[in-house]
């Protein structure tokens, strides 16, 4: 599924991926257990075979280990916690990438899984709006590592 990420991330010196941060499979149930609500099979697969993606500076949220869980910016689970507190997301709706600029992504599950993904969904900041942005989260990917 993800066979060129490695060749067109090379393509882009701003797009980095670092090796030997796949995460461990125990991470992806508790996530699931704590969302309530199954991953992605795309984010999973990714998760398991790369586990990391930045763009510059700003990472795709992936599932830190369990002892800087509550402490890792980086951390999808984290992020949940912190928008679960203070609220102004969508329901259903899951950070997933979250850089200091005038956008934002989520996985729209509000819905629930279509064909085992959610869509992703992009936030323009100057307008508040949000607006389809990918399919999947393969096709996310992609589309950020284009761009970047």
């Amino acid at each position: 599924m993800f066979d060129d990420l490695e060749a067109l991330v090379a393509q882009r010196p701003r797009v980095k991926v670092f090796s030997g941060r796949q995460v461990d499979p125990g991470l992806i149930q508790d996530a699931e257990d704590e969302l309530g609500i199954p991953l992605p099979e795309s984010y999973k697969e990714w998760l398991l075979n790369f586990g990391n993606l930045r763009v510059g500076a700003y990472p795709v949220l992936t599932l830190a280990p369990r002892d800087v869980r509550d402490i890792s910016d980086s951390d999808l689970i984290y992020n949940f916690r912190l928008d679960a507190r203070d609220g102004g997301l969508p329901v259903g709706y899951i950070s997933l990438h979250l850089p200091d600029t005038d956008e934002s992504f989520y996985f729209d599950a509000s819905n629930g899984l279509i064909n085992g993904e959610y869509p992703v969904v992009r936030r323009d900041w100057f307008d508040g709006r949000y607006e389809p942005f990918a399919e999947n989260f393969r096709h996310f990917l992609g589309k950020i590592i284009r761009l970047a």
